[in-house]
């Protein structure tokens, strides 16, 4: 019923050919009680999905499914990390689920299906004296995590380990008696030794539009850090969550800014469709090819799950709810490689002139990404032209002497 990779991962696995995704499973039987487990499936062109019977985990009296743990009643599914750092190959990859105080905990495997669990939290959240989870402002109020990536790009090696996540704060007359999600961070060494940002929470629907951000991820390219996060507001008539996907943009992986923050990267669906409720981004970015692909977790309008009259089961440490009886899918969206955002002259039709910042010169080519395949060849065109210290074209590299640039494409050759 519900099978999707909500706080789940889909990567696409260049070692072994083939994409992989560790996704959450709902069964239509256990509607109503909220036991979703993580399921594993894979793809040879990541849109035709099969799940393999693994024999691992016994279900219904029989192992012929495609279920890799198994934990319930807890909360079975988090995000994996394939860890190209870690010298151990029994623990090339890393599931992050929740123990049974609700703390995060590293499931090792070496093939991305056979996993150990390392009986110990890696990542903890404070609790009250009566055993209720701590909210903002406190510094180790309750973290969910959603993503958990190894970041070669970042210079230092404290920081070489990220995981994203959500972090909340305490209901407010403000919020109609809401609690409030908001994106949390921490960094580290290595996947079990962490320290929380500062600056958490590191995107806030307090200052900005939406109403909650459940769900980040992060994306590592080119010295810049893209965040997908959850634009999420409530539907006034219905009094659920909706939501689309929008994006920030940071240099540190840590202070992030939003970026057209009306637009939303990934839409929901039209009226009635499957994901016209709303959506939220799996814990990774895919790049594949020439494109990136952005898979998510989709829900129909009528989809709801956190207003409190919906609520027909609890249990310690999480509520139980009617959301958990509709459906929950996986779709894809995508982007060319470095398609997140662009330039465009100020009424579309005349020409326009853009100066970069300044560019260290380095061994390797500069690249600029074009879009320009809605122009006219021979009438419409970019060219490039490199400038000096002064803003003077450079004898032999000025613009005219170019090729005109008149095709997309992340590689085209300026000269």
């Amino acid at each position: 019923m519900q099978a999707s990779p909500w706080q789940g991962t889909v990567l696409w696995d260049a070692e072994d050919g083939v994409f992989k995704c560790w996704y959450m499973g709902i069964d239509a039987e256990e509607a109503g009680i909220q036991r979703p487990r993580t399921g594993y499936a894979t793809s040879v062109d990541g849109i035709a999905w099969d799940r393999p019977d693994l024999g691992i985990c016994e279900y219904k009296g029989s192992r012929a499914n495609n279920l890799l743990v198994d934990n319930t009643p807890r909360r079975t599914n988090g995000p994996c990390l394939k860890d190209i750092a870690d010298p151990n190959p029994d623990r090339r990859y890393k599931l992050f689920l929740p123990d049974e105080s609700e703390n995060k905990e590293i499931w090792n495997s070496p093939d991305g299906i056979h996993f150990t669990r390392e009986g110990k939290p890696c990542l903890t959240s404070a609790r009250t004296p009566d055993g209720a989870y701590r909210w903002l402002p406190d510094p180790l109020a309750w973290f969910d995590v959603h993503q958990v990536l190894y970041d070669p790009q970042d210079p230092d090696p404290q920081r070489r380990y990220k995981c994203y996540g959500q972090i909340s704060a305490p209901k407010s007359p403000e919020r109609g008696g809401w609690t409030s999600r908001k994106g949390g961070m921490a960094f580290g060494p290595d996947p079990w030794t962490w320290t929380r940002s500062t600056h958490n929470p590191i995107i806030d629907p307090d200052d900005g539009e939406e109403f909650q951000i459940h769900f980040i991820s992060v994306f590592p390219w080119k010295g810049y850090y893209f965040m997908l996060y959850e634009f999420g507001w409530i539907e006034p008539l219905l009094d659920s969550c909706v939501g689309d996907v929008r994006l920030a943009v940071s240099r540190d992986g840590e202070i992030f800014r939003r970026v057209n923050a009306h637009e939303p990267v990934t839409r929901r669906g039209a009226r009635h469709e499957w994901d016209s409720g709303f959506i939220v981004t799996s814990s990774d970015v895919v790049v594949y090819g020439s494109e990136l692909r952005l898979y998510y977790s989709g829900q129909a309008e009528t989809w709801t799950m956190w207003p409190l009259g919906d609520r027909v089961h609890k249990k310690v440490g999480w509520p139980q709810s009617v959301g958990s009886i509709y459906p929950a899918q996986m779709g894809l969206a995508t982007l060319p490689l470095d398609g997140f955002t662009g330039l465009e002259s100020r009424d579309g039709e005349m020409p326009a002139i853009v100066t970069t910042i300044p560019i260290e010169p380095t061994a390797g080519a500069v690249g600029l990404s074009a879009g320009v395949s809605g122009t006219l060849a021979g009438r419409s065109w970019i060219d490039v032209a490199v400038l000096d210290s002064i803003g003077e074209e450079i004898e032999g590299f000025e613009g005219a002497d170019g090729h005109h640039l008149s095709a997309d494409g992340a590689d085209r050759p300026v000269r």
